[in-house]
């Protein structure tokens, strides 16, 4: 009976790589981001409105599922000062929905409505946008194999729109 019990658990185990055959393809333009990025963060001073900041950025972008994306930041913050960000990103293109989770922390992601998505020449443009304390933010993001950007507005109630960031990177 344990030799039964074993041989059942060697074939569960020997299975079960199998399966990783059968997972969904990942979306070609949340694929083509994979790797290693340089570039900058430029920031609007929160103590200072008119001006900006800009801190040179590295990104880690990997797929931890098919339309999910992993992204680790390492920023420059001056001399001797180095600064890590995590964010997951998931996209469901179809609902037109992305649920962006920003730290490392596990916690559910912030509910993004995705209003524009176009995909030309190995490039995907998305725009999309959420309510946040009386004012909406929206982004703008570029994904290709060869750049990566986004930028964030904050838009008042009035209509008002004021650039709050903006990520800019090439490969390394």
């Amino acid at each position: 009976m344990q030799r039964r019990q074993a041989l059942f658990s060697l074939l569960a185990l020997s299975s079960s790589p199998a399966l990783a055959l059968y997972d969904p393809q990942p979306d070609g333009s949340l694929a083509s981001v994979q790797g290693e990025w340089q570039g900058v963060l430029t920031y609007r001073d929160y103590s200072k409105p008119d001006k900006f900041v800009k801190l040179p950025c590295k990104l880690f972008i990997a797929l931890s599922a098919p339309n999910e994306l992993v992204l680790h930041y390492v920023f420059a913050d001056g001399p001797n000062k180095t600064v890590y960000s995590y964010e997951k990103m998931k996209f469901d293109f179809a609902a037109k929905q992305l649920s962006w989770q920003s730290g490392g922390e596990e916690k559910a992601g912030k509910l993004h409505n995705i209003v524009s998505n176009t995909v030309s020449d190995g490039k995907r443009e998305l725009g999309f946008e959420r309510e946040e304390a009386q004012q909406r933010a929206r982004y703008q993001m570029l994904l290709s194999a060869k750049t990566f950007s986004f930028s964030k507005e904050e838009v008042s109630a009035t209509g008002e729109a004021i650039l709050r960031n903006r990520y800019e990177f090439s490969r390394v």
